[in-house]
């Protein structure tokens, strides 16, 4: 047992070790180190963006301070414990290149150089009258600088005049006007110019003016037409080619549907089938066409645009089977433009075979071993089909756990399962999707899988599902399974397992034989899928999921025989019927490259009706584990009050409603060493009174004093393509009605260590 004296010794230890990684006595006299730069407006009125004009200022300062973990350096340390390698290689040269830094020192930060740059761009924002001073301050061997930034009232766009003429491009450019970036009043910005002339380009080429580039756009600003105004004339370079003023129409558009970069598998002209005006060529018909062709937005007749070239290129990759797709267009006569369309298929058949290592909610890791065959195109309409077997081993880890009664909880699992993909709606009723700019899939799988817990059970499931995926935009998905059929099986079941179920009616009921006929609807949308300007500091994610199960199936039955006695049964098994819903919405800060903050929300509610009383046990809600309340093993939180029995190995505590929320700082502390500090708090409640679980049941009026919460320190190895991580959880708050001392049975220690919760885990707990 450690007592509290020595903790504080071990604390003191780590914080003299840590200040020796400051790298001060590697500094000559003079030196410092260079600690960042900020800019400071000296102004006394507020203005509009400030915070947004102060970060791209300082997107100008360089170089970038070494990273500091409680002031000290930790890469500078490596760098300079490592030495100077003798060769490029080696143990030396890995910790000196990828755990350590070189110092960045005063003397390297050119900072009147950083001055001119950030002078230059205020006048880039309007403010013409403007300076930069810079101050320096040095302490504890460190040097920071202050950019301070006089700025004066910004100049404002007050006339704007557009190309004049009878020309085409002219008329089309003055008819855009309604779009402009930028418009009387508005602060000037040399951005906003540089924008327009992107946008002009983007809906010229949208209008069939192929060959129009966006330098063919000057702007010329006169700052002397008043008090701090700016008249912006917009004119048409003198050198912009003929051709870059008309509009042009799709004439010959051609398929090559097995292009390789020799040339070698062009088709000849006998090969050809026209579909839908588009000239096909394939020599080993490997794809139907239309399945092809209906990707294609260009058609011949049709005025250019960018955009149909743009989603022609997307869908077609979007069908992942061609490994590359080019579209070259070039100038057929004064008004039309030929297309030929190259496409390098995959190679069709593949087997993949890998070992994984797996990390789940419920604190189950192990090895996988997986085996999938893959089809590409399975009926020459670009469907895929893939064949997956996979295996595995797992053993249930977290603090704490209970080695009585056979130790460790662990599973072994087998499973096979069958999925198509169809890139197009099958539906019983016609859906257009041409006009989509992503590729809908349709989906039917089919699976079997087998799980045995040792020493308690062995469970079967099967299921069939048939549904649809279709993305709205970059950022918006959307999923719906109107069939989604699961039919769960339970043999093999222990003394001790059964004794559980005849002790727990409620876990009883969700472990019944039954069949999940279910319809379900998932919407997700992430803003991470935004990129260029769009690309925040600020990031969103969310997910809504509707689950409905049995009420067709079961108004069906009652309706053709009024007198069958409840439950009703399909092939001698009841099914459920339930309606379930959750939400997990997750908000992301991004404070600088290695600092960010993270926080997760989510929320859900089941209810059971009808054929049944209670929720499937895959159907209900748990709390607690690696990816949940760090500070409390895996599903042994709640529900409400309810303290389980935590001398059992198996425990699987299980809820009609949840509500979690989690925040966490992560932060870097070596190369892919990274580290975090995490709040998590929730609970799990029933919807209905349960005699086995007093005090599980759902009050709105005092659901908030029953909120676990917990606290730790994580650890993670990030090396981009995987992460590994391991988290230390510190109960802080058990609402158990029989811990008054807010810890659990099997936790009451005086050692304040006992009670700590590790988790072991693959991938960022959200």
């Amino acid at each position: 047992m450690i007592n509290r004296p020595y903790i504080l010794v071990i604390v003191l230890g780590i914080l003299l070790i840590v200040a020796s990684c400051s790298g001060v006595k590697h500094l000559e006299e003079g030196q410092t180190f260079y600690g960042g730069g900020e800019v400071v407006f000296a102004t006394k009125r507020d203005f509009k963006k400030k915070n947004e004009v102060k970060r791209e200022l300082e997107t100008l300062i360089t170089p970038t301070p070494n990273t500091k973990v409680l002031g000290s350096r930790p890469k500078v340390w490596f760098y300079h414990l490592a030495g100077e390698p003798k060769k490029e290689k080696g143990f030396k040269y890995w910790m000196r290149t990828k755990l350590g830094a070189p110092p960045v020192l005063m003397e390297d930060v050119d900072i009147y150089r950083t001055q001119s740059l950030i002078e230059s761009r205020i006048k880039n924002e309007g403010v013409f009258q403007s300076r930069v001073e810079v101050k320096t301050k040095t302490k504890h061997h460190e040097t920071t600088v202050d950019y301070i930034t006089y700025l004066s009232r910004p100049y404002r766009y007050d006339s704007i005049y557009l190309p004049e003429g009878d020309g085409k491009l002219e008329k089309a450019i003055r008819g855009l006007k309604e779009g402009m970036v930028f418009k009387k009043g508005d602060r000037y910005d040399l951005n906003d110019l540089e924008d327009e002339r992107l946008r002009l380009e983007r809906e010229l080429k949208n209008s069939g003016f192929y060959f129009f580039q966006d330098d063919y756009i000057l702007f010329e600003a006169d700052s002397t037409v008043g008090d701090r105004q700016v008249d912006v004339y917009m004119t048409i370079k003198k050198e912009t080619p003929e051709n870059a003023k008309r509009t042009y129409t799709l004439g010959e558009i051609n398929v090559f549907a097995n292009y390789d970069f020799a040339g070698t598998s062009q088709a000849n002209v006998s090969d050809t089938i026209k579909v839908d005006s588009v000239n096909y060529y394939s020599d080993n018909k490997e794809f139907r066409p239309k399945a092809i062709t209906d990707h294609i937005k260009l058609r011949k007749g049709n005025i250019y645009t960018n955009e149909d070239e743009e989603v022609t290129i997307d869908r077609l990759l979007q069908l992942d089977v061609f490994k590359f797709v080019n579209v070259d267009i070039e100038e057929m006569s004064d008004d039309q433009l030929k297309t030929d369309i190259y496409l390098t298929p995959f190679k069709k058949k593949s087997i993949r075979f890998e070992v994984q290592g797996v990390s789940k909610s419920n604190a189950f890791i192990g090895p996988n071993f997986n085996a999938a065959f893959r089809n590409r195109n399975a009926f020459g309409g670009a469907e895929l089909y893939e064949l997956s077997l996979n295996t595995g081993y797992e053993i249930q880890v977290g603090g704490n756990q209970n080695q009585s009664n056979g130790g460790a909880l662990n599973s072994y699992s087998v499973g096979i399962q069958n999925t198509l993909t169809i890139p197009r709606f099958i539906t019983p009723f016609n859906i257009d999707f041409h006009s989509f700019k992503y590729v809908p899939q349709t989906l039917i799988k089919a699976g079997f899988a087998m799980q045995k817990r040792s020493n308690f059970f062995t469970s079967y499931t099967a299921n069939l599902g048939y549904g649809f995926r279709w993305n709205e935009t970059p950022t918006r998905r959307h999923e719906l399974f109107p069939i989604d059929i699961d039919f769960i099986q339970l043999s093999s079941t222990s003394d001790e397992f059964e004794q559980l179920l005849n002790d727990n009616p409620f876990l009883a009921r969700s472990y019944a034989e039954q069949y999940i006929l279910g319809t379900s609807y998932s919407f997700y949308y992430n803003s991470q899928g935004k990129t260029g300007r769009d690309r925040r500091t600020s990031n969103y994610y969310f997910n809504g999921n509707i689950d409905i199960s049995g009420n067709l199936m079961q108004l069906g039955q009652s309706l053709l025989n009024s007198s069958s006695e409840e439950p009703y049964e399909v092939l001698g098994y009841p099914y459920s019927q339930f309606a379930r819903a959750d939400i997990d919405f997750r908000y992301y800060l991004r404070l600088d490259e290695q600092n960010k903050i993270a926080t997760r929300v989510i929320a859900g509610i089941g209810y059971a009706f009808g054929n049944s009383i209670s929720l499937p046990y895959s159907k209900s809600f748990a709390s607690g584990g690696s990816s949940s309340l760090r500070a409390f093993r895996a599903r042994s939180v709640g529900p409400g009050t309810f303290e389980p029995d935590t001398s059992q190995v198996f425990i699987d505590q299980i809820g009609d409603i949840k509500l979690e929320g989690n925040i966490e700082y992560r932060f870097e502390i070596v190369g892919a060493f990274k580290g975090a500090v995490f709040l998590d708090a929730g609970n799990i409640w029933t919807m209905r009174e349960e005699e086995e679980r007093p005090g599980g049941k759902f009050n709105f009026s005092d659901f908030y004093k029953q909120l676990a919460i917990g606290t730790g320190f994580g650890f993670r190895f990030d090396a981009d393509f995987f992460v590994v991580r391991l988290d230390l959880g510190y109960p802080l708050r058990d609402p158990a009605i029989e811990t008054p001392a807010n810890t659990r049975q099997s936790d009451r220690n005086p050692s304040e260590l006992s009670k700590i919760v590790y988790n072991i885990a693959i991938g960022y707990p959200f």
